[in-house]
């Protein structure tokens, strides 16, 4: 993976826009996403992200014309979390085939369907840097073969989706001939409804400005925020004038991300979710390039050195390619996440990963360069350090293309069938549910978006705020929390209970202490799940 250093150059390469070299590459690239996506049409893994379910579930709404709104969980309130936009794309599913789960597989081709524009976005924007003639592909090519985009690709998620605003809004931004008023507005327009795809699109906002400024166009800067603010204005006023009435943690976990942040962190815990989020983060940066198979001090020792690797490579390649407005939006990304009440992840930082992996290639070549010069060092002991260090770091990568390639062929299909079995035998809960239970009962389950389509009765998980997880001693305190289960249940009006005995979130700990509790009435059982009634 090392490359020679990209240096800046006159001229750019230039490519005829009627050469079907990039197009046919980029479909190429494409393929094995598209394969996956093919033998896993079902959407195996719908619910267990619940954002998904959610997602899928406001679309419902919207394509029944009753409203926005969040219609799996009991109250039923308006969706005030999520902006329209994705789900506005799929509702299509909806109106195409008003059926579940036959319809998943529509939603799941409409999403997919971003995936190779984004490809043809990170390869223009590469091109238009001038990056050495590498560059340009080897990023595009991690990014489409990368492992966690197959996941997320074959999953109704929104990243992708935003990925295609957010480098629109880059493009149109960058434009040469950005000094009117024309480019910037339209920017502005493509970042608003970058932000009506994913809230976090609003880093948008102040890394445009900060371009905009550093560039001396202020008008450019003006005509940007006309463009954008009328898309946050409107988002906001609508959740300020139809945000549900509770301050309980399920109606703001389901529906305001600002009160949630600030229920979970404050300036007694600051400090801890910091060093907790920063940890993460470079964790989940750096298995972009080694998959994080690794737990502990191994992973910390391989995938954070790698993390801090890309964001010194972002400096170096903005600094030598004036590269600015992607960096800018990454680094306020990257500080929003830092911050944020939910520990970094790959999916979370995926809308940045081109930028990071163009960071990588940058670093990696500058190391490339430092090491030739060691190689020829005059001093043997220089040498003798030099090929030890590019040896490590040589097998680190070649052991992280191993990996990537093992998790694309092996891990990646297994996860499905696990997830496409589980789905079966929780399909025998769900349907006893429905035939069983009375018509507004409600249901707390892991996957209750999962349920709720299954059975039509509503339903939600058990909401653990950050705060009290930690509190409550992490992952040694299930049994702590699951004490506590008959009391949230009666809180959130929930009548029935369940828990999983298959899959990653089985847990002895919380059946042994469910099954002891008097408060709760055993009323189904199966090889998969438990369900209670609350007394």
């Amino acid at each position: 993976m090392l490359i020679e250093s990209p240096k800046a150059t006159v001229t750019r390469p230039h490519v005829s826009a009627g050469s079907p070299k990039p197009a046919l590459i980029i479909a190429l690239l494409c393929l094995p996403a598209l394969l996956f996506v093919w033998l896993n049409r079902d959407v195996p893994h719908f619910g267990v992200l619940q954002d998904d379910g959610l997602y899928f579930g406001s679309a419902k709404t919207l394509a029944e014309g009753s409203g926005y709104r969040v219609a799996s969980i009991p109250t039923a309130p308006a969706q005030t979390k999520y902006p329209p936009l994705y789900p506005l794309l799929l509702s299509l599913a909806w109106r195409i085939h008003p059926s579940y789960p036959a319809n998943l597989s529509i939603a799941l081709l409409l999403s997919w369907m971003c995936l190779p524009v984004v490809l043809g976005l990170i390869y223009q924007w590469c091109r238009r840097h001038g990056f050495a003639a590498p560059v340009p592909w080897l990023v595009t090519g991690l990014f489409a073969l990368n492992p966690y985009v197959l996941f997320f690709t074959s999953n109704l998620v929104s990243e992708v989706f935003f990925m295609v605003f957010l480098f629109g809004a880059i493009w149109a931004a960058e434009h040469p001939d950005g000094r009117g008023w024309k480019w910037p507005l339209l920017a502005g327009g493509i970042a608003g409804a970058a932000f009506l795809a994913r809230t976090a699109g609003i880093a948008l906002l102040p890394a445009a400005v900060v371009y905009y400024l550093w560039k001396r166009n202020y008008r450019g800067a003006l005509w940007f925020l006309a463009g954008m603010l009328p898309a946050v204005a409107g988002w906001t006023l609508w959740t300020h004038g139809y945000a549900a009435p509770g301050r309980d943690v399920v109606t703001m976990s389901y529906t305001n991300y600002v009160a949630y942040q600030f229920y979970n962190v404050g300036w007694d815990n600051f400090g801890q979710v910091l060093w907790n989020n920063v940890d993460a983060l470079l964790l989940a940066m750096g298995s972009l390039v080694f998959p994080q198979m690794l737990v502990g001090l191994p992973a910390k020792l391989i995938l954070e050195p790698l993390g801090i690797a890309m964001i010194l490579g972002c400096v170096r390649m903005s600094r030598k390619h004036g590269s600015l407005l992607y960096p800018l939006f990454g680094a306020i990304s990257l500080a929003m996440l830092v911050v944020w009440h939910f520990q970094p992840n790959q999916r979370f930082i995926l809308p940045v990963a081109p930028l990071l992996l163009t960071g990588f290639c940058f670093e990696m070549a500058h190391l490339a360069g430092l090491f030739r010069t060691a190689f020829h060092h005059k001093d043997r002991s220089q040498r003798v350090v030099a090929y030890g260090f590019a040896g490590v770091l040589g097998l680190i990568l070649l052991c992280g293309a191993g990996l990537q390639v093992y998790m694309d062929a092996r891990v990646m299909p297994e996860i499905a069938r696990t997830d496409r079995s589980n789905a079966a035998q929780f399909a025998r809960l769900y349907q006893w549910i429905s035939k069983n239970l009375p018509a507004n009962a409600a249901v707390m389950w892991e996957s209750d978006t999962a349920l709720y389509f299954g059975s039509g009765h509503p339903a939600t998980n058990y909401v653990v705020p950050p705060r009290e997880w930690y509190a409550s001693g992490g992952d040694d305190g299930v049994a702590t929390r699951y004490q506590k289960v008959a009391a949230f249940a009666r809180q959130h009006h929930l009548d029935y209970v369940g828990i999983t005995k298959i899959g990653l979130q089985r847990n002895e700990d919380a059946l042994r202490v469910m099954a002891a509790n008097p408060a709760l009435e055993r009323v189904y059982e199966d090889s998969s799940a438990i369900l209670y009634r609350v007394r």
